[in-house]
């Protein structure tokens, strides 16, 4: 199908194998996945016949959801196959947790500390809710955990963090003993925090428990008597801050004020910026007025983000932020949150039905993309999605250009989703629908899917943070890539090879800054990876034509400027040594 494709581009540059990669790979990035697996049985059972001369012929997502369910030999395969489906998910173990506790216990002993953290924050996201099993730690293994992860970061000076983790544990039941011990333990990191008074309530109302108990309160007497102090360091952001404060006292980064007004339309945006629209560009951003290099034009939250999995152990999975102290899900073991309101937050919309499909997720192999689609629904209720449904559909798709084998697969991507989504009672209460055919109502939520399916695909940006081998030392710092999110604003910025604004991201929000003067009318445009400094022209256009399905005709590409490779260093050098003669 690629000849058809490219010839309906005009794409010189268009690679055939490069081409079908990029487009499998915003499907399935897991080569170990099933799905690419299911999706080629489905077309070798279906036929290129049918696939290019019935399929191929539909004109909307409704008539392919429709046509898998309705074309025998497809339908069989797939109601078969969707058939499998079933909850995967990493449960919780309290022998698990128990025996990591005792590994902490036995670390500590020998001062290896940081070791010690690491498998007490598994002791804890491990950990069933207090209560779950009896039969170890009479049912209270969670407090327990808690209360083993307390005593190592007040090891590490990390009191702001164990302050969470005695109060989580008292929350969760501890003997009286260890209540008395806790109050003596928060007084501690209280001191250790720099809050006197603080401290010392929590010291008198441990000794009011002890009441005339002086043998107790004398081998607790260190914690009154010691020498606090919290550590500082530096964040992955180069900024100090107070390493345990976590969510109490560290430092939150500010999003940057909009260049003068905030837009009438697009609200996210400075009212420096207009958006037009015309057949061969479709929608692109354009300077309303003139615009300033250091401007900030765009400042917004994203509509759908996701996490990438292999960022589940070291970030959390709803604000992204790098985990210190984790807590968990109440029922699953497979994600980790930096504080109680994150969990919370995604405990109440898409975590609730993503919680027990997880694994089977990652284990289709499916890319990002794929769970930000269900993510889009899964976040919102049926009725919020069903709402959407009706509404109009803003983003590009290249729906004209999408061949019949791409379309086929994504419409069974949207199938699998969709059974994930009946499988774990999004559609109605009690067991899942096991009905083979989609009911009307299922069927405009599948519909959605794919629609979030192909948009996604041109419309996404990953979210990146720097790293830094040493503080804030930018010679040796890197960027690594945490998640994918839809911000809808900015999907509006065409690109171009020499991009007018650069992003960065405070937290999952994503900020668009203007580097270079603009005029009235310029089109703002940023860069969808391939930059002239770095890539020459033909890699380019090979990128930007197999993965984002477009000749790109900037400046840089219609006039091939050098990279730096290939000769603008030189050119820049020169132009530095002429503007020091003409001085």
């Amino acid at each position: 199908y690629l000849p058809t494709l490219t010839a309906k581009m005009s794409n010189k540059f268009a690679d055939k194998d490069y081409f079908l990669r990029c487009s499998e790979k915003t499907l399935q990035t897991d080569e170990k996945g099933f799905f690419l697996q299911f999706s080629d049985h489905v077309s070798e059972i279906a036929g290129e016949k049918w696939i290019r001369n019935t399929f191929g012929k539909l004109k909307s997502d409704r008539e392919r959801i429709g046509a898998i369910y309705s074309y025998k030999p497809v339908k069989e395969v797939v109601c078969e196959t969707l058939g499998h489906v079933q909850e995967v998910y990493r449960k919780k173990s309290a022998e698990i947790s128990h025996k990591r506790r005792l590994e902490v216990e036995k670390l500590l002993e020998k001062g290896e500390n940081d070791k010690a953290l690491l498998l007490a924050c598994q002791s804890v996201l491990r950990a069933p809710p207090t209560g779950e099993n009896h039969k170890v730690d009479d049912g209270f293994t969670l407090s327990l955990a808690y209360w083993t992860r307390a005593a190592v970061l007040m090891e590490l000076k990390k009191y702001s963090w164990a302050l969470l983790d005695l109060q989580a544990a008292l929350k969760e039941g501890v003997s009286d003993d260890m209540k008395v011990e806790a109050f003596v333990k928060m007084g501690a990191c209280y001191k250790g925090m720099n809050e006197p008074n603080r401290a010392k309530i929590s010291f008198a109302l441990a000794e009011k428990m002890l009441a005339v108990d002086s043998v107790k309160w004398k081998k607790l007497e260190r914690y009154r008597v010691g020498d606090f102090q919290e550590v500082r360091d530096v964040d992955r952001r180069g900024r100090l801050f107070m390493v345990t404060t976590g969510p109490i006292t560290l430092e939150i980064s500010v999003l940057p004020p909009l260049a003068e007004e905030r837009h009438a339309t697009f609200t996210n945006a400075s009212t420096k910026i207009d958006v037009k629209q015309d057949i061969g560009k479709g929608r692109f951003a354009v300077a309303r007025s003139e615009i300033h290099a250091g401007d900030t034009l765009v400042v917004e939250a994203p509509s759908v983000a996701c996490l990438l999995p292999e960022c589940f152990a070291t970030h959390c999975h709803h604000c992204f932020d790098r985990l210190e102290s984790p807590v968990g899900c109440t029922d699953c073991a497979s994600i980790a949150f930096c504080k109680s309101e994150c969990r919370d937050a995604a405990l109440e919309t898409y975590h609730k039905y993503e919680c027990h499909i997880l694994d089977l997720l990652i284990g289709s192999g499916m890319s990002v993309l794929c769970h930000m689609a269900l993510r889009m629904v899964s976040q919102t209720t049926l009725k919020e999605s069903l709402s959407q449904y009706e509404e109009s559909r803003p983003f590009c798709t290249n729906a004209h250009l999408r061949p019949p084998e791409d379309f086929l697969q994504r419409t069974l991507m949207a199938a699998f989703l969709l059974r994930c989504l009946q499988k774990t009672n999004y559609f109605i209460d009690g067991e899942g629908n096991d009905d083979d055919v989609p009911n009307e109502e299922e069927q405009k939520i599948g519909e959605l899917l794919l629609y979030n399916l192909e948009m996604l695909q041109f419309n996404a940006h990953e979210i990146y943070e720097t790293r830094y081998e040493q503080e804030n030392e930018l010679e040796n710092a890197k960027i690594g890539y945490i998640a994918v999110a839809l911000y809808p604003t900015v999907a509006l910025f065409n690109h171009e090879c020499y991009p007018a604004v650069t992003r960065h991201f405070v937290g999952r929000s994503i900020v668009i800054t203007a580097v270079r003067p603009l005029k009235l009318g310029d089109v703002i445009a940023e860069n969808y990876g391939p930059i002239f400094t770095r890539k020459p022209l033909i890699s380019r256009q090979k990128a930007l034509s197999s993965r984002y399905w477009f000749e790109c005709k900037c400046e840089a590409c219609s006039q091939d400027w050098p990279s730096f490779e290939t000769g603008l260093e030189t050119i820049t050098n020169r132009l530095r040594y002429w503007e020091r003669e003409s001085m």
